[in-house]
């Protein structure tokens, strides 16, 4: 057997250890729901951290709220002095000053103002909780319920993007839900995560004081906060639950969300990260790109006759395919979950995952390469998180229909926020120790 065949047969029978990781993520997760628990918390502190949304953030309080939490818990809103709005429902709307100054920059320094104005208030102990919640997504009640008595410092579950699921862009991000199902619950659960997403990340007001968001960066915040965690050992779990997100509605959102993301995390790599995350990052980086590459060019090397296999081992392959295609048709079914679809109509979203499995494969890997050319764009570049082709309802149609509190359909723009220069903060150091 050829040194390609072996390449070859490595990136076909992924899908057997990524089962297997799943596997091992969901029994490692039901470990953690039944025996690491905690009392319920003094506080817990639902954060959505935004920039003017104002129909999504009302949306997601509205939600949050008919929960009927029996938890103790506050919901504050944070945003800019430019981007304010009506916010209803809220129990604090945190205005980050203009004149605020550290050395993370954007939504990193928004989250390091209210980390700060908690050390002030003496809300960072072990018996507060802060909830993270991005302004187009929100977390289940019974997410909401496990991470608050989760016994770690940190912890977060898998992102869904269950609004508006069906769309071929949302099922675009059927691999971040798979990725999460494998990597996140694997290397999560065991306490040492190398991907880190900011949707549904819960700290405990102790962990964030001496971890803090104050890094130099402009992007990746969550990566970085969960990696300097392991850092100053801090304890990481994993919850089999999720946070209902929405998936861009165009292509060029799409794009700038998935160039921010990528340039980022370079930016962390290059500066930010210790040495033993960055190589773990860019593992897996390298990792996802080979397989996808080396899968690809075995189907055209076995469908042109130049690539031959003992006959013994068609099963076997057939049977990692299936694994495969069994991944997508998971996210689909979780994906298609939470109300949205039902019966035939939620077949069909698995079935459709199931059918764009290699082109969802292949536009995750274009998409990298893509951005990777257009280059840094060191800013933190927002997208619509309403569908920009949806009409504005007028307010005669929503006093027809008797709603008494209508959730406007307000475009965000991608506006490029004028970074902070680092000099001295606001509060004191002895404020921000608590």
């Amino acid at each position: 057997m050829t040194v390609t065949s072996v390449v070859i047969l490595v990136a076909w029978f992924t899908p057997v250890l990524c089962v297997a990781m799943i596997v091992a993520g969901a029994l490692r997760a039901r470990r953690t729901t039944t025996r690491m628990l905690i009392p319920v918390p003094g506080l817990l502190i639902i954060q959505i951290t935004t920039v003017g949304n104002e129909g999504t953030v009302n949306e997601i309080i509205r939600r949050i709220r008919g929960y009927e939490l029996a938890i103790p818990h506050e919901i504050w809103v944070v945003t800019e002095p430019w981007a304010r709005a009506n916010y209803q429902g809220a129990d604090e709307l945190i205005v980050v000053p203009e004149d605020f100054h550290c050395k993370a920059s954007y939504k990193a320094r928004a989250l390091e103002y209210s980390r700060r104005l908690r050390a002030q208030r003496r809300l960072n102990d072990f018996f507060v909780k802060v909830l993270f919640v991005d302004d187009d997504g929100v977390p289940t009640k019974s997410y909401i319920e496990k991470v608050s008595i989760a016994d770690f410092d940190i912890c977060e579950g898998m992102p869904a993007p269950r609004t508006g699921y069906g769309r071929l862009l949302s099922h675009m991000d059927d691999l971040r839900t798979i990725n999460c199902l494998y990597m996140c619950s694997v290397f999560q659960g065991i306490g040492h995560p190398i991907h880190v997403h900011g949707e549904g990340l819960c700290v405990r007001g102790t962990a964030e004081a001496l971890v803090t968001w104050d890094y130099q960066m402009f992007a990746s915040e969550d990566l970085v906060f969960g990696h300097m965690a392991v850092l100053k050992d801090r304890t990481w779990g994993f919850i089999w639950d999720y946070v209902e997100i929405t998936s861009p509605f165009t292509w060029h959102d799409f794009l700038t969300q998935r160039r921010r993301w990528l340039w980022g995390n370079i930016h962390a790599v290059r500066h930010v990260l210790p040495l033993r995350s960055s190589l773990l990052l860019i593992g897996l980086y390298a990792y996802g790109i080979f397989t996808f590459v080396a899968s690809t060019l075995g189907i055209v090397l076995a469908l042109t006759g130049a690539l031959r296999l003992p006959a013994h081992m068609t099963p076997w392959l057939v049977t990692s395919m299936g694994l495969w295609l069994s991944m997508f048709a998971l996210s689909g079914a979780i994906n298609s979950g939470g109300g949205g679809s039902k019966g035939i109509r939620r077949v069909a979203h698995v079935i459709v995952a199931v059918l764009l499995a290699f082109v969802t494969s292949a536009v995750a890997v274009v998409v990298q390469v893509v951005a990777l050319f257009q280059g840094n764009p060191r800013r933190f570049d927002v997208i619509h998180k309403t569908d920009p082709k949806a009409r504005k309802p007028s307010l005669a149609n929503v006093l027809r229909q008797g709603a008494a509190e209508p959730v406007v359909l307000v475009p965000e723009p991608v506006i490029p926020i004028p970074e902070p220069v680092e000099s001295s903060s606001d509060f004191s150091q002895d404020a921000v120790d608590g």
